[in-house]
């Protein structure tokens, strides 16, 4: 006999017997009695009704037959090619007769079987197969009655267990729930919402759901109903307001489902209500806020307006050019004065980057001094000069300086200060010239030695020292202005015929020195200066109607390039040497 093998439903099968609670359990009389008839009736040495589980196989009576699952005749075990070498039909049990019938459940899973055994040939005729067959759809009938009252018992069972858990639900759950009928009356409530709303629950299954919502709420209701109730809805959220028992108003969230029978008619409305006051309560405060904050803004920016404005006039009136440069480097503020020298009526140019904007001969020193302010975080002070159409130039002091927070930009303050600095140069140059002469003066002459004097000097350096000669007499004989004219000619003389690289000046009413820088040959070029000096100095000029012929003392003192110069010996001896000509001149004359 061949054994069963593996069934695609065999985990459904077992699954079936075991809610059967057949397997394991003591025998069916019922099945006793049909299998002793059964027995009786076929003359036939046992009768088995075969269960298979997923890895046995389960006899309802306890006799051990061989195991099959289908509708199987073999009349003569030894000669049946699936049966002659079976242990059953080879050992002392010597089956030689086997027949087999399926029983199936209601749903067609495979029971088992219904099996004839008899240790002699047989031959069934059509009529027992047929009474077989009777046989067996009664068994599975029995079967399947046992299944359909299992089922019918689990269903049974689960329902009950669902309508606990579902009663447990709506009566525990943290919102009020409402089902109502189609016409709207209260079936059921849960404590949740007899506690929200403060009523208790017989009265809130006497009274309509309408009765307690706030008038001016009524219509969104019924509008949400009607849908619903036509079918245009399955679901719909309002928010409504309830009266409470207190007279009180509660704002809820109320969500409404259609619910429906099996058959897909409607059964009757659910209502879920949470409490939403306490978000109503954070709106309304949140709108006053809001408006409230509205109002603060607005006032606050008519402040900063005005503030704006205040500060807007005040710079427009301050005789400097004020700005404030973002970090992105564009303006974020602009007085007047910036605005005209940038051809600007308004503030357009706002949030245009400066390198745009800023006259071309300056913007590259004024990003490169920007960004030295930003990256140190202090001030910065530098002037500069720009050229202004038509052919004006204006000098500038500018300052600027970083905010605290850097985000705010820095602050730029930039003042003309054109005639403040030719003020400067003026005096700068009236303290180092001569007043008469425009020649550098002692001061000039000395600082500018001194200056040759601290840094390595490659070349000779010669100090040629002149003294006019009869001044006195000019100052005396015609009068000061004449002398003063005498002065004039002879320093155009020294200036007219001193080379670039040298430097003239007047130390004092008569004395004038000439600083000589050694080009070749120090000695040669000294006297070639000194004899041309003397002829042009000599040469008849006119002066005030006067023809005269100038002279001069000269004396010189030469420095070689390895020598320190001391300012002060070096123009006494270069006064000495020119005081030594003249007395030598006194005493040949």
């Amino acid at each position: 006999m061949t054994p069963l093998g593996p069934d695609s439903t065999e985990e459904q099968r077992s699954t079936l017997l075991r809610m059967m609670n057949i397997l394991d359990a003591q025998p069916i009389e019922e099945m006793e009695h049909i299998t002793r008839i059964a027995q009786s009736f076929f003359q036939v040495s046992n009768i088995v009704i075969s269960l298979l589980d997923t890895k046995r196989q389960w006899f309802l009576p306890r006799q051990n037959p061989p195991r099959s699952e289908a509708l199987l005749i073999a009349n003569d075990s030894h000669e049946d090619a699936h049966f002659y070498n079976d242990p059953t039909v080879t050992d002392e049990k010597h089956i030689q007769f086997h027949a087999c019938y399926p029983l199936c459940s209601v749903h067609g899973i495979s029971l088992g079987t219904l099996c004839l055994y008899h240790n002699k040939p047989r031959a069934f005729t059509t009529t027992q197969l047929e009474q077989l067959g009777a046989l067996a759809y009664m068994i599975q009938t029995c079967l399947q009655k046992m299944e359909i009252e299992a089922e019918s018992a689990i269903t049974h069972d689960m329902l009950r267990k669902t309508n606990y858990i579902n009663t447990q639900i709506f009566s525990r759950s943290a919102i009020g729930l409402v089902l109502m009928s189609l016409d709207k009356r209260p079936l059921k409530v849960n404590p949740a919402i007899c506690t929200m709303l403060g009523y208790s629950e017989k009265q809130l299954l006497n009274t309509a759901m309408k009765d307690i919502t706030f008038q001016d709420d009524l219509s969104i209701s019924n509008a949400l109903y009607g849908q619903i109730l036509r079918d245009d809805e399955h679901h719909g959220v309002i928010q409504k307001r309830y009266i409470t028992a207190d007279g009180s108003l509660l704002w809820a969230m109320v969500s409404i489902s259609m619910l429906y029978n099996p058959d897909g008619s409607q059964y009757g409305l659910l209502l879920a209500i949470s409490d939403i006051s306490e978000q109503k309560d954070a709106e309304s405060a949140l709108i006053t806020l809001s408006h409230d904050l509205e109002q603060h803004v607005e006032q606050r920016t008519q402040e900063l307006q005005r503030s704006h404005n205040f500060i807007q006039d005040i710079t427009d009136h301050i005789p400097a050019m004020i700005s404030c440069i973002s970090p992105d480097n564009t303006f974020t503020f602009a007085n007047r004065h910036l605005r005209s020298l940038l051809g600007y009526s308004d503030n357009s140019f706002y949030h245009l980057d400066i390198r745009g904007i800023i006259h071309p001969d300056i913007v590259n020193l004024f990003i490169r001094k920007l960004e030295e302010s930003r990256q140190q975080h202090k001030p910065i002070f530098f002037d500069h000069s720009i050229d202004i159409p038509p052919k004006k130039k204006i000098t500038l002091h500018t300052e600027m300086v970083p905010a605290k927070s850097p985000e705010d930009g820095t602050y730029v303050l930039s003042t003309d200060i054109t005639k403040l600095t030719s003020l400067r140069d003026q005096l700068e140059f009236e303290a180092n010239h001569d007043h008469l002469t425009g020649l550098p003066n002692r001061r000039a002459i000395i600082a500018y030695l001194t200056h040759l004097a601290g840094k390595q000097r490659h070349r000779g350096l010669a100090l040629l020292f002149f003294d006019i000669d009869n001044l006195k007499y000019y100052n005396d004989h015609y009068d000061h202005d004449f002398g003063d004219r005498v002065i004039k000619a002879f320093a155009r003389i020294l200036r007219k015929h001193t080379r670039s690289d040298d430097l003239i000046g007047r130390l004092s009413g008569d004395e004038f020195v000439m600083i000589v820088h050694e080009k070749k040959n120090l000695i040669k070029e000294v006297d070639a200066i000194s004899r041309k000096l003397k002829f042009y100095i000599e040469r008849p000029i006119l002066i005030k109607g006067e023809t005269l012929s100038l002279s001069a003392s000269m004396g010189n003192t030469l420095l070689s390039k390895d020598v320190k110069l001391d300012v002060s010996e070096f123009i006494r001896q270069a006064d000495a040497a020119m005081y030594h000509v003249k007395r030598n001149r006194s005493r040949k004359a």
